[in-house]
């Protein structure tokens, strides 16, 4: 995983509130007047910034909505009402989870695939979740005060370096200026890892999950790691795992009741598609080959879903039909994400009036599903039909003005009719919801030299005053990498 692009931004990060700490207030809670909420939401908008410029977050919406739904349904099971919490899946085999101050959490695919029950997942979000919530971080920043490292985005960086496990050379230089110092942050964060075990169980039961989820998937991935000791385990370098923690957890699980949480079909197919997405086409296939003809699988629908997806990336259409009508006859109440996928063959195919109807009669069941809105303007857009792409995308954002997926294919679509000044709005909208206002501002620029209305003339320059605005606040602390202000 390359977080080359995160180490200098969090670099950045480090700079400008070390600069910053001596001149913020008292609060109350000295840990938090040394990072408080807007330091700690520069931190979370840089880290996202820089995760989507390294090209390592899953672009995949089906992944990406479900766990960020899972996501929030243990924030609000946790009460946290202050932070803006955002999950962001990660294309990578190795087993491993982060939290970042402001409500960055991370998920490599590697843990979704791992984990045999939906609750196991939830467990790992959970205490995430609590080390945000519980504002460890600054906590560690102030238990250290004059020891060397005086900012969270040091620690931050740290920690993430931990993660990466091998030579990254910003990560190496920054561990390796801080030395002995860095080690011991991490070390201070292992006492913090009862209370994130402790915290997250509390908002596991809040949420209906099973609690024992929690020391049994931290009892199975040691296990695993002092077995297979390859690297894979990153979770564990991050969040060292004891015996002790493990009999705590358990002693907390046993004083409650057991109650059993049945597992998601968006669990079930979601842990599917995030397999064949790590493995790549080929392997995906060997490996369903495998447990479809030996019976090895806990859900049929669900491996037959999967093995459907891996040969429609191996462009074995007809094949992947034949997979798909078993997970249908397997799962007749059906589902968002088989529909999707039923869709997507079909236009592969270039069948597009069947895809189209397809996508139709999904989101008729499922009107809410992104996949199956992307479906349906995507069908459009193949067939070259511009207007009722733009309309259908417009429609959608009506409903989700903050879908950058939708902004992109409306850019597409009216490039498409030549019309430069709408195509160029919408990508800045687009990148303005990436977080990166200087390219929002440029796509402004173009918009506004291609002319137009007073109406849309009046509309554009607002838009360009409010990033210029945003960009002016980010310089009072020091630019990210490579924002530098557009010219005028």
């Amino acid at each position: 995983m390359n977080l080359r692009p995160i180490a200098l931004g969090l670099l950045a990060a480090t700079l400008s509130l070390g600069l910053a700490a001596s001149d913020l207030p008292d609060l109350g809670d000295s840990s938090l007047a040394n990072l408080p909420p807007h330091e700690e939401k520069r931190i979370a908008d840089m880290t996202a910034r820089e995760l989507r410029r390294s090209g390592e977050v899953l672009d995949d919406v089906e992944v990406s909505d479900y766990l960020n739904q899972l996501g929030y349904k243990l924030v609000s099971a946790s009460h946290e009402n202050r932070t803006q919490f955002r999950f962001f899946p990660l294309l990578s085999p190795s087993i491993n989870a982060w939290a970042v101050p402001g409500g960055v959490i991370g998920v490599n695919t590697g843990l979704i695939v791992l984990a045999q029950h939906e609750s196991e997942l939830a467990a790992v979000l959970a205490h995430e979740i609590a080390h945000v919530t519980q504002h460890h971080y600054a906590r560690m920043v102030e238990s250290q005060k004059g020891a060397g490292i005086v900012s969270l985005g040091t620690l931050a960086l740290a920690i993430l370096a931990a993660s990466r496990g091998s030579g990254d050379a910003p990560f190496a230089a920054v561990a390796a200026s801080q030395g002995y110092q860095t080690q011991r942050y991490l070390d201070f964060s292992r006492d913090f890892e009862r209370e994130a075990d402790r915290v997250g169980m509390q908002t596991l039961q809040a949420a209906g999950f099973d609690i024992r989820a929690m020391p049994t998937f931290f009892d199975r991935m040691q296990k695993f790691y002092r077995n297979v000791d390859n690297g894979a385990f990153a979770f564990l370098r991050t969040h060292p795992v004891t015996g002790e923690r493990i009999s705590d957890s358990e002693a907390r699980a046993a004083q409650q009741p057991y109650r059993q949480w049945p597992d998601s079909m968006d669990f079930l197919l979601v842990r599917e598609r995030a397999r064949v997405l790590q493995l790549g086409a080929q392997a995906a296939l060997a490996h369903y080959a495998g447990t479809t003809s030996q019976k090895k699988y806990a859900d049929e629908a669900a491996q037959q879903y999967g093995y459907a997806l891996a040969l429609l990336q191996a462009g074995r259409h007809e094949a992947a039909w034949e997979r798909l009508s078993l997970a249908q006859k397997a799962l007749p109440s059906g589902h968002a994400m088989l529909a999707a996928l039923g869709g997507n063959i079909r236009l592969a195919q270039a069948r597009y009036d069947d895809a189209a109807a397809l996508f139709r009669s999904g989101l008729a069941s499922y009107p809410s599903a992104t996949a199956l809105q992307y479906g349906e303007i995507d069908v459009n857009l193949r067939q070259g039909q511009w207007e009722q792409a733009i309309k259908l995308t417009e429609q959608a954002l009506g409903l989700r003005s903050g879908d950058p997926g939708l902004h992109k294919r409306l850019a597409q679509a009216y490039e498409q009719l030549k019309q430069t000044g709408p195509a160029h709005r919408a990508l800045a909208e687009y990148y303005a919801l990436l977080d990166e206002p200087s390219a929002a501002l440029q796509q402004l620029q173009i918009a506004r030299r291609a002319g137009g209305d007073f109406y849309q003339m009046s509309a554009i320059e607002a838009r360009m005053r409010e990033l210029r605005a945003q960009l002016a606040e980010a310089s009072k602390h020091g630019m990210g990498p490579g924002e530098q202000q557009p010219a005028p």
